[in-house]
């Protein structure tokens, strides 16, 4: 049985897996970092009224899979799209964000200081990467 996904659905895995993408195609110590992270775990993320379940494969490669969140599942991640852009256009650290309230993440102490130190990576990757910034302009314009 196939479950599809909403349009607002397909819309967040289709920006999260080019994400991967981009992040893959780079390589260098963003791509180490992140699989470092994410291989072989899994999560519920909770974007405004969207929510998936995502499932990393173990290994360099990040094979990964998406699909619509149990209901009864725990969020590892919750956000607002808006707590998203201000983070991504650096109008707010992920620091405040988390620390405010704005941004939920369900992890080990651990895991949160390696969580911070991908997603600073990624941002300061966006400097040098177009199509990084072209994508945090295609989340801003279509979510």
């Amino acid at each position: 049985m196939t479950i599809s996904l909403s349009s607002r659905a397909e819309l967040l895995s289709k920006l999260i897996l080019e994400l991967i993408e981009v992040l893959r195609d780079r390589q260098g110590d963003t791509w180490a970092a992140i699989t470092r992270v994410a291989s072989g775990k899994s999560a519920t993320i909770a974007i405004d009224d969207i929510r998936l379940y995502l499932q990393v494969d173990e290994g360099e490669e990040l094979n990964l899979q998406i699909t619509p969140a149990d209901p009864e599942a725990n969020n590892s991640f919750e956000s607002t799209g808006e707590a998203l852009r201000n983070v991504m256009f650096g109008r707010s650290s992920l620091d405040k964000a988390v620390a405010s309230g704005k941004i939920f993440i369900r992890a080990s102490f651990g895991d949160l200081l390696k969580i911070r130190a991908v997603v600073s990576a990624v941002l300061a990757d966006t400097t040098n990467e177009p199509r990084l910034q072209n994508l945090w302009e295609r989340f801003d314009r279509e979510w």
